[in-house]
């Protein structure tokens, strides 16, 4: 899961849209992109964890 591609931004079509629609979208947006991020943090997270173990000395 945490290799997992991030998704793109949300298609917005090519009509106008309301206000509640953008708003919609936008939201879709940022849960998309926080949840990019919190993979991407715990991945990074997760190789340095290793890396000091592996580099502690006994």
């Amino acid at each position: 899961m945490l290799i997992e591609r991030c998704k793109g931004p949300v298609d917005l079509g090519d009509k106008a849209l309301t206000q509640a629609q953008l708003e919609r979208l936008w939201t879709a947006d940022r849960e998309r992109l926080l949840s990019c991020l919190r993979r991407h943090l715990a991945l990074r997270d997760f190789y340095a964890d290793r890396d000091a173990r592996l580099e502690a000395k006994p």
